[in-house]
């Protein structure tokens, strides 16, 4: 499925995140010969697709362990497998996420992140990364999603309207994502606020699952509208969870959770 995301007319582009070069030797050298290592490691499969091609908005449930790893991976089989393994063509996706405590303590992690095209919360840098064609992928509940608990996979996206808003700004569809598996890979614990996984991975399968994209037809004029976003995102939130109650119930690519 394509999809021409644009602004209003005669809005002035942002100029947006730096593109991603899939030229540079740290993609072909080092992050997908990593990922495509990683993804054979914990037995990932996709269920579900296949992915669009042109832009959209993916939404899906924060990741675990430090570096969100789940999520990497997962978009290495949305759009970087094909690519990096048979050389079809891709759509470059993008995770968006806000500035971690983990980068104070690892001084190269925020140049990786500019690299593997990680961008930050700012709408305009996500507006502008649809509007030259990109893919993004959102985790509307964030820090709220990111600690280990009982109720891990429970998606937190109360009061959350941002990626539906920048879906009624451009008119790119929704796609519900669903990544389960994370919380066996990299095992956590909380003590009082602090949160602590572990540094590396568990052998444990890790299950993709993808769902059908939401239509979203433009209409900027609407975009602070909370009756235009409440049902587009309550939507999103429901497509989501069925498709993570499929992997963690038993469905096709189950991964059991405990």
């Amino acid at each position: 499925m394509t999809c021409a995301a644009r602004e209003a007319p005669g809005a002035d582009p942002a100029p947006g995140p730096p593109r991603m070069d899939d030229s540079h030797p740290f993609y072909r050298r080092m992050i997908l010969p990593f990922a495509w290592a990683m993804s054979r490691y914990h037995r990932m499969s996709l269920s579900g697709g296949p992915p669009p091609r042109g832009p959209c908005i993916y939404v899906a449930h924060h990741g675990a362990g430090y570096l969100v790893l789940d999520l990497v991976l997962a978009c290495y089989l949305l759009q970087w497998k094909g690519w990096y393994e048979r050389g079809e063509p891709h759509t470059p996706l993008r995770i968006v996420g806000a500035r971690s405590r983990i980068e104070r303590w690892l001084p190269g992690l925020p140049r990786a992140k500019v690299l593997a095209g990680i961008i930050g919360t700012a709408e305009e840098d996500c507006l502008a990364v649809l509007s030259r064609g990109e893919q993004l992928l959102v985790t509307p509940g964030g820090s709220r999603e990111a600690q280990p608990s009982r109720e891990f996979y429970r998606l937190r996206w109360e009061g959350r309207y941002g990626f539906a808003r920048l879906a009624v700004r451009t008119g790119a569809p929704i796609v519900p994502l669903a990544v389960v598996g994370g919380t066996r890979a990299f095992p956590g614990f909380r003590m009082g606020k602090l949160s602590f996984w572990s540094p590396l991975p568990m052998p444990a399968r890790i299950g993709v699952a993808l769902g059908e994209p939401i239509p979203v037809q433009r209409r900027p004029e609407a975009a602070r509208d909370l009756q235009v976003l409440r049902p587009i995102q309550e939507l999103a939130w429901r497509r989501t969870r069925e498709l993570q109650e499929a992997l963690l119930g038993g469905g096709e690519g189950a991964v059991p959770e405990p």
